[in-house]
């Protein structure tokens, strides 16, 4: 009698779970999900989406937005072009603020800091590189140092490069720029140049807000005392609101220079404006949200326990690079010529992130980092995940496992040491997970103002 080798039979293993895994997940979809879960319908036809020009039905609203994206000298000409085809591509009215005055693919970029005291600008230490770029502009600036500054890591005191030293001096300049712009626009909104935009989501919500009130609107964070709301998900004020802001400002512009100096978070110095010039924030998580899809803890409790992420419409992420923000706008326009109505959470769940799993992602990095256990093989880690009752994937470097209890896609691995990683997740539990999202929502679709609401 002929044997099969080890080989074979592990072969026709990874094939079978690759077969039941895929059929799972369809059967899972076609059961548990249902477009009719979400409440706001709009009058859209099937075929009708975002390419090509840009649907009136689903971006009422913009003609009353100035865009405003803030971005830096060492990353504009690699992070604006995609905007120009994404967050940009249906906004009427937007503006571009950078260290450096200059034209990208026809576009003007306005300088935010030529109106800063001269004599900060001449002595400051965080001015030193904005000097050299007023002197010699991006050539001053060597391929070494660019590669450096692109991978230098977030600490507590954000990232340590010149650029992002500098760029906490643009946000209060941005914003007097930003009115004298456009003074007549209903809504200012901040972005960065790694935020995505998701405009029928966000005009929607918008119109659940009186533009005559001074609205202050983004994910809520903490330095010390002050409550502000985070750039990189998107920062909203009414007309209102940065009049009140910019005169406020500007009556105390020596005490916010010492602010600003002493500082280094440029979206809490806004804040700290915007608070004592007394206009209150609106806590938007997870309507606007931090991070980008890969990265997501859909069963974040970030907001409070009362704010179930997984059930609200999404208008922003953050972090996202710009082949991701093509990606995801492919999937976001593909949604809109299927379905007639805005996207949750948990539909780029179930529609984004759902269908990228596989049984093993070889080089994937899924975030798994609630334990770690010694195993020698991949199989190994998946039993090891398997007699957790809680854990819902793990993935695997060397002989290290790493187990976790909560459901990330993640991103490819960056193989610093030469030993790849592999990822995987337990199907059937995240099932039973999804499930359980599904019924811990109440009909909630958006963060307004009480009296709003």
């Amino acid at each position: 009698m002929l044997r099969k080798s080890a080989k074979s039979t592990a072969f026709s293993t990874i094939r079978i779970t690759a077969a039941i895994f895929a059929c799972f997940w369809l059967w899972f979809i076609y059961h548990h999900y249902h477009p009719s879960f979400i409440g706001i319908y709009y009058n859209v036809q099937p075929d009708q989406g975002l390419d090509g020009e840009c649907e009136p039905k689903l971006f009422h609203g913009i003609d009353d937005i100035l865009v405003v994206l803030r971005t830096g000298a060492s990353e504009a000409p690699a992070k604006l072009l995609i905007h120009f085809n994404t967050t940009l591509r249906c906004a009427p009215h937007f503006a571009i603020f950078s260290d450096m005055e200059e034209y990208i693919e026809g576009h003007y970029i306005l300088n935010a800091l030529d109106e800063v005291n001269p004599d900060i600008v001449a002595s400051h230490p965080d001015f030193d590189y904005y000097r050299l770029l007023l002197e010699k502009g991006r050539a001053g600036i060597t391929s070494e140092e660019a590669e450096r500054w692109s991978v230098a890591a977030n600490t507590n005191a954000g990232r340590d490069t010149p650029g992002w030293r500098l760029d906490k001096w643009k946000f209060l300049p941005i914003a007097e720029k930003s009115l004298a712009h456009r003074p007549d626009a209903k809504w200012y909104f901040f972005i960065e140049a790694d935020s995505y935009i998701l405009w029928p989501a966000l005009l929607e919500w918008l119109s659940h807000f009186d533009h005559l009130q001074p609205h202050y609107i983004g994910v809520q964070m903490q330095i010390g005392e002050v409550i502000f709301a985070y750039g990189g998900g998107g920062i909203i004020l009414s007309n209102v609101a940065l009049r009140k802001i910019v005169k406020h400002w500007r009556s105390n512009l020596k005490q916010y220079d010492e602010y600003t100096a002493g500082h280094w978070a440029g979206d809490c110095i806004l804040g700290k404006v915007v608070a004592d010039a007394g206009v209150g924030l609106l806590w938007a998580w997870p309507n606007l949200f931090g991070d980008q899809p890969k990265n997501m803890d859909f069963d974040s409790h970030f907001g409070g326990s009362d704010k179930r992420l997984w059930c609200y419409h999404v208008s922003s992420y953050h972090h996202v690079s710009p082949p991701d923000a093509v990606e995801f706008s492919e999937f976001e326009h593909g949604w809109y010529r299927q379905n007639a109505t805005l996207l949750r959470h948990k539909d780029v769940f179930y529609h984004y992130i759902l269908p990228q799993l596989r049984p093993e992602r070889i080089d994937w990095n899924n975030l798994s980092e609630n334990d770690q256990w010694p195993a020698e093989t991949f199989r190994k880690c998946r039993d090891l995940c398997e007699k957790q009752p809680d854990c819902l994937q793990f993935s695997i470097s060397g002989q290290i496992c790493r187990t976790s209890r909560t459901f990330t896609l993640g991103h490819p691995s960056l193989a610093q040491t030469g030993e790849t990683m592999s990822s995987g997740w337990i199907p059937e539990r995240i099932a039973l997970y999804a499930q359980r999202m599904d019924a811990s929502c109440m009909d909630q679709d958006w963060i307004v103002p009480l009296s709003q609401g």
